[in-house]
């Protein structure tokens, strides 16, 4: 396999960068401050977030504001990585923008749903703008469903979204919105693994993100059987499609009886064997856990700038997760222990 200097280039950025990554000793610090200024102010002074909140007040920064902060960085070192290798950034450039407008969709949705439209705010940089052909900046004033159709009306999603229009007096369908933009999101990753990625790379991602959709479809089994009274046909079409698993076998999950069995049942497949921990009671982690492990490995051993560069994406999404986490845990006075355990490390 030979690698271009530009592929190199990307590899060694993307290892440098992880290199200056949350060290456990930050996070043990971060655990310790009392309240969001504390926080900010060490995230601002000593982490690489510094450079994204030089310009914010520790003293007076809203939490959310702190948050949107900390996810612009990933966009930032996701076009530094890009310009290295513009055969590597370009291609899943229109996998990572996709992944951010449906992000922005799904909250401007959920909030028109709530009765509380106009109340998302997010920061995006520029470059995003001349990769999108929404009108993202209209999201935040959008009042109805109406409005966020207009907003997307001369791009793609547009006839993805307008079937879900309410009837006069009928609900939002969020889950079926939710699961009609990701389905959607994995159709563009895997057209583009296709079409720009070879092997052994090629087999190695289709298989990474296949996982990916098998677990968090086995999740989704799991959570809307126990928390919602709904009809094994709709939990069906909630599932993505892409996965390994048949529609056979998703179906003989939904229709087990007995929710505990039904886990039982997951946890002896292959997967469930290799990723499912013993506490059922956290099985919200294991995909995000199977993806930080292999993005950690990938990052480390992998020759294919792709991977590099998908897994240093992801590691990042991972961090900025963790950091939302604490960020959140001390807004509500949960205790380090208790914020410790939420975190993927």
């Amino acid at each position: 396999m030979i690698i271009s200097y530009a592929s190199n280039a990307v590899l060694s950025k993307a290892r440098a960068m992880y290199g200056k990554r949350i060290s456990k000793k930050n996070y043990e610090e971060l655990l310790a401050c009392r309240n969001i200024p504390d926080l900010a102010s060490y995230l601002k002074k000593k982490t690489p977030y510094g450079e994204v909140l030089k310009d914010i007040n520790e003293n007076s920064v809203h939490r959310s504001d702190l948050e949107d902060r900390l996810k612009l960085k990933l966009f930032i070192d996701f076009e530094t990585l890009g310009r290295y290798d513009l055969s590597v950034g370009e291609h899943f450039c229109d996998y990572f923008v996709s992944r951010a407008e449906i992000e922005q969709f799904m909250h401007t949705i959920m909030l028109i749903s709530a009765g509380k439209p106009g109340g998302y705010r997010f920061i995006i940089p520029d470059f995003f703008y001349g990769h999108t052909k929404v009108d993202l900046k209209s999201l935040p004033s959008c009042e109805s469903f109406d409005d966020f159709l207009r907003c997307v009306k001369n791009s793609h999603y547009y006839e993805i979204l307008a079937p879900f229009k309410p009837k006069k007096g009928g609900r939002l369908d969020v889950t079926g919105i939710e699961t009609a933009l990701h389905s959607y999101l994995y159709e563009v990753v895997f057209g583009i693994i296709d079409k720009y990625v070879r092997n052994p790379a090629k087999k190695q991602l289709r298989d990474f993100f296949s996982l990916y959709i098998d677990l968090n479809n086995l999740i989704k089994i799991t959570r809307m059987k126990k928390f919602y009274k709904l009809s094994d046909e709709y939990i069906l079409n909630c599932l993505i499609k892409g996965g390994t698993l048949s529609k056979e076998k998703l179906l003989s999950f939904i229709e087990t009886p007995s929710n505990k069995q039904m886990m039982i049942d997951m946890k002896n497949t292959p997967m469930g064997k290799k990723w499912f921990s013993k506490n059922l009671d956290i099985v919200d982690k294991v995909p995000r856990n199977m993806r930080f492990n292999w993005c950690k490995h990938n990052i480390r051993f992998s020759i294919s700038p792709q991977i590099v560069l998908m897994s240093y994406v992801f590691l990042e999404e991972t961090e900025i997760l963790n950091l939302t986490t604490i960020i959140e845990g001390i807004k509500y006075r949960l205790s380090p222990d208790e914020i410790r355990k939420m975190l993927i490390v």
